[in-house]
């Protein structure tokens, strides 16, 4: 394993991932490990390691958008949401979306429409929506927008993509559990990481 990934990708990704350091499987001094970590990668991160981190694989992916967004690195910004868009990768559009919240301007808003707008008509393919949807719904919410509405509305796309995902027995692409997931995520950085 390159020094490079030992730094910058090995102590963050799986906490990273699914939004874990918010949750509860991340805890105690697991968290309080990782909370420490951050706040040095924060000071010491710079846009041309971010957008390393960015070219590289999933891993390296996840951990590249959650940092530049986080410091809401201008130079990142259209690199993660191209990104997002190609959904080339597993798993690392959550923290692309997750990025874009953090801006959460009207780039981020034209690139969470341009992806909800492709994705949630394939309706076989379960990307990232559960992240992109609520990103655009927490921007909304910072912006005073109701940029999501055209998603949400009866018979929108949200409920089409999802008409053969919820049940009875499975709730976790809801809008209510994906909104719930990523306010845990977005507040939870607010508290900790963000000036």
């Amino acid at each position: 394993m390159s020094p490079f990934i030992q730094r910058w990708v090995s102590p963050f990704y799986l906490r990273i991932l699914h939004g874990n350091y918010a949750s509860r499987i991340v805890v105690g001094e697991e968290r309080t490990k990782f909370n420490g970590e951050v706040r040095i990668a924060l000071a010491e991160i710079t846009p041309e390691i971010a957008t390393k981190l960015l070219s590289g694989y999933w891993r390296e992916a996840i951990t590249g958008s959650w940092l530049a967004g986080l410091k809401r690195f201008p130079e990142c910004q259209h690199q993660i949401g191209r990104l997002l868009l190609q959904s080339k990768t597993c798993y690392a559009g959550q923290s692309h979306a997750f990025a874009m919240a953090c801006y959460a301007d009207d780039a981020s808003v034209e690139f969470l429409t341009r992806y909800l707008d492709t994705y949630l008509r394939k309706t076989d393919c379960c990307y990232d929506q559960g992240w992109a949807m609520p990103a655009l719904m927490w921007i909304d919410e910072q912006q005073r927008t109701d940029h999501a509405a055209q998603f949400l509305s009866p018979g929108g796309l949200w409920e089409q993509f999802t008409a053969d995902k919820v049940s009875d027995n499975n709730d976790s692409w809801t809008i209510q559990v994906c909104k719930a997931n990523f306010w845990r995520s977005m507040e939870y950085c607010c508290a900790h990481f963000m000036t």
